[in-house]
């Protein structure tokens, strides 16, 4: 009896497997057609990307709140002040903005890492606050920092720089040079309602 079963079972593999096939081959041209719409996509959500950080560079430098690369680290190392990271999502976009402020010491608010600060939640205050004090586009004070063909290892020999030197070390403490991560607003709106 149970050498009858197993070999109904060796039977009905082979026809399983086929089955398997021909549903792999007529997924294709749906597969070909997602990628074709996908592509595309992707481009679009790019550029539109590329377009809004020009606009605001654009902004920025007839406000007078844009300053070059090497100009943000000769500041950062003589005088200090906060590099504010702004950044979108994990792979960007990134901006930096400079103040000559101790980000840390003028906030009422608490302050985390980027990516707890991303899920909102009690850091919201943290958020709102250093948009409208120092990242926004119409009454923030920091600058735009131009980071474009800034290689990242250089990007982060400043930020190691600026980092504390132990756990012990403050933040407050004056004429500095210190670094830290925000999210934006935007990237929380879909959960706030912003």
């Amino acid at each position: 009896m149970q050498m009858q079963e197993s070999e109904n079972l060796r039977d009905q593999k082979p026809v399983t497997g086929y089955f398997a096939a021909i549903l792999g081959l007529m997924m294709v041209p749906f597969l070909f057609i997602g990628a074709c719409f996908a592509v595309p996509y992707a481009f679009l959500v790019r550029w539109r990307q590329q377009h809004r950080e020009q606009a605001l560079k654009s902004l920025m430098k007839s406000r007078g709140r844009f300053i070059g690369w090497k100009e943000f680290v000769r500041a950062m190392r003589e005088s200090g002040g906060t590099c504010i990271e702004e950044r979108f999502s994990a792979k960007g976009p990134v901006r930096f903005w400079w103040t000559p402020e101790n980000v840390y010491g003028e906030s009422p608010h608490e302050s985390i890492d980027w990516f707890t600060m991303r899920k909102g939640g009690r850091f919201v205050p943290f958020i709102l606050w250093c948009r409208e004090r120092y990242t926004g586009a119409d009454g923030g004070s920091a600058v735009l920092v131009e980071t474009w063909g800034v290689a990242k290892k250089e990007i982060y020999a400043l930020w190691a720089e600026c980092r504390p030197e132990s756990v012990g070390d403050s933040n407050r403490e004056s004429n500095r040079a210190r670094w830290i991560e925000v999210a934006p607003p935007e990237i929380l709106s879909r959960g706030l309602g912003l």
